[in-house]
């Protein structure tokens, strides 16, 4: 059926506890499927990247993997529910809701329901989103977009007039015990599961509806579970889909923000353009930066000559100039001390200032002053200046004076004139 496309593929993800390693999903994964097409249905495994072609696509993952259950909630808006669902679910997840994908069927909802207790169930269903989203790369990896995504009980009938509706394949079985219920069981043949004859009784079935390949093993538990069992030829049911809650909703939905990128639109051909204008930018913009370089080069280089310019004319005994702005702090200091006045970052001035600031500190906070190239270095014996609010104090006040404070990580005030 390779050769030939089905009309809808039912693709059914092995259990998350199965995948083992880092439980993601490849195109490499073996996989169960069910083809459906004109001439019949096919079932069989395979990997994923060798899936038939369908036109239609179904992700059916295992029961164990999605929670599903029909549930009271608040009337909302869509949107509000989808957001309140993890709150209201969270006491029936085993698993942290931050991980985990929301997905319900609106209900149409009469316009005289006043409480959450007369409102029609909602139905939802909640999935790991790591397995959604792993299973979602490897089928579009391999080439195919799922239009649908939900819990394997929905591929058999719900329980009506009596009759229980199974699917048994690869020593497993599900059962559907409600429209949006089931529960899964194992199933080698040897003997009647537990669960089933329980499910047979609390729910008073009279016949069990048996699908999958291993159907026919069912029928010899008959007398067992006091009911008749059919075996159906079917792998699945078609028409039972049509009432599941579909996982591919919100960000997952097709065209949305997870369900449109998709790896088989990143295709080489699909990339061309755009690679190619982003190494056009690129080149732009490396272009552009040189040049803003080059003229930032050019402007630092006239502004230094202008600087060297206006110090040889104040100062023009210096015989060499290497950092303009430094040379001309020492000569102005130079000309400070020939003509008797202070500079603000002479020790004197300095000192004068500190002990005007320290004039706020407690009384004997103070082990010693060093003072070395313009700056005053206060040290304060163990515990005293720890305190905050005293050394915002003596910031406060060291601003008013014309210093600038800054505490260091030994404890000690180092303090410069302002905007030194």
């Amino acid at each position: 059926m390779k050769d030939r496309s089905a009309q809808r593929l039912f693709v059914f993800v092995p259990p998350h506890r199965a995948l083992g390693g880092r439980g993601k999903l490849a195109s490499s994964t073996v996989v169960s499927y069910v083809a459906v097409g004109a001439r019949g249905a096919e079932s069989g495994e395979t990997p994923i990247a060798l899936l038939p072609k369908a036109s239609s696509v179904d992700l059916v993952f295992d029961t164990s993997d999605v929670f599903v259950a029909a549930v009271d909630a608040p009337r909302m808006p869509e949107a509000k529910l989808r957001l309140a669902l993890p709150n209201l679910l969270e006491e029936r997840l085993l698993s942290d809701p931050a991980d985990c994908h929301f997905a319900f069927t609106p209900q149409a909802r009469s316009g005289t329901v006043t409480t959450i207790a007369s409102a029609p169930k909602l139905p939802v269903a909640v999935i790991n989103r790591a397995l959604l989203t792993s299973a979602l790369d490897a089928l579009s990896e391999a080439g195919y977009r799922p239009r649908a995504a939900y819990s394997e009980i929905y591929v058999v009938p719900a329980p009506a007039a009596g009759v229980l509706s199974v699917r048994l394949d690869r020593g497993r079985g599900i059962a559907r015990s409600g429209k949006h219920d089931g529960f899964a069981f194992e199933f080698d043949g040897s003997g009647l599961p537990a669960p089933l004859l329980l499910a047979v009784r609390q729910l008073g079935i009279k016949r069990v509806q048996a699908y999958g390949r291993d159907a026919g093993k069912l029928v010899q538990f008959a007398e067992q579970l006091g009911v008749a069992v059919d075996a159906s030829q079917r792998e699945i049911d078609v028409a039972a889909t049509e009432s599941a809650v579909n996982l591919l909703q919100g960000a997952f939905a097709p065209g949305g923000l997870l369900g449109s990128l998709t790896l088989p639109k990143l295709t080489t051909a699909k990339l061309k353009v755009p690679l190619i204008w982003t190494a056009v930018a690129a080149a732009t913009f490396l272009v552009g930066m040189n040049a803003y370089w080059l003229k930032l080069e050019a402007e630092a280089k006239a502004i230094r000559s202008q600087m060297e310019t206006a110090f040889r004319s104040a100062f023009p005994e210096a015989t060499a100039v290497v950092d303009p702005v430094l040379q001309t702090q020492r000569q102005l200091g130079a000309l400070r001390s020939r003509a008797g006045i202070a500079s603000p970052d002479d020790f004197s001035v300095l000192n004068a200032q500190v002990a005007q600031l320290l004039s706020l500190a407690p009384i004997g906070s103070v082990a010693g002053i060093e003072y070395r190239e313009g700056a005053l270095r206060v040290k304060f014996k163990p515990g005293t200046a720890d305190n905050p609010a005293l050394q915002n104090t003596l910031r406060a006040q060291a601003i008013q004076i014309g210093l600038a404070l800054r505490f260091e990580a030994d404890g000690s005030a180092r303090l410069v004139p302002s905007g030194s």
